[in-house]
């Protein structure tokens, strides 16, 4: 099994309990927490569409960044999250928080097709910031 598959593995079975049991006691967000939250999602994506990694990576936690060097970022999302590399366009979920972390669905789509990210977020210094991305389910495949 090739390393990219064992991360890719390692990420769908290893994280996405992870992620239920982090998201277990949140409650529906505030709408001005909403507001802040959905602004750092749809930020990170429009830096995305704009062909801005760099500011793509600055929507990132601390924590994240100083693991991954801007080039892991870029080549993370270009290689196992294409729907969010070449975004057309996103509408969140409902958003939950405990005024330190966050959890929202994200349905990303994309020229080549559609998906759902579960996005963890973590309230910092500098405000919110994505802590990770899962995918929630398949593609749908190419649309016409």
């Amino acid at each position: 099994m090739t390393r990219r598959m064992l991360l890719l593995r390692f990420l769908v079975v290893g994280l996405l309990p992870a992620a239920a049991a982090w998201a277990a006691d949140l409650r529906a967000s505030r709408p001005e927490v909403r507001k802040q939250i959905v602004a750092v999602i749809d930020g990170q994506l429009e830096a995305f569409r704009r062909g801005e990694p760099e500011r793509a990576y600055g929507y990132a936690t601390a924590a994240f960044r100083a693991q991954r060097s801007l080039t892991a970022f870029v080549a993370i999302v270009r290689g196992s999250y294409p729907e969010i590399w070449a975004n057309t366009r996103a509408e969140p979920g409902i958003v939950r928080d405990d005024g330190t972390r966050a959890t929202v669905t994200v349905q990303v789509s994309s020229k080549t097709g559609d998906a759902a990210y579960d996005s963890t977020l973590a309230k910092e210094e500098a405000g919110w910031r994505i802590r990770g991305v899962v995918r929630h389910e398949p593609s749908r495949g190419k649309r016409t």
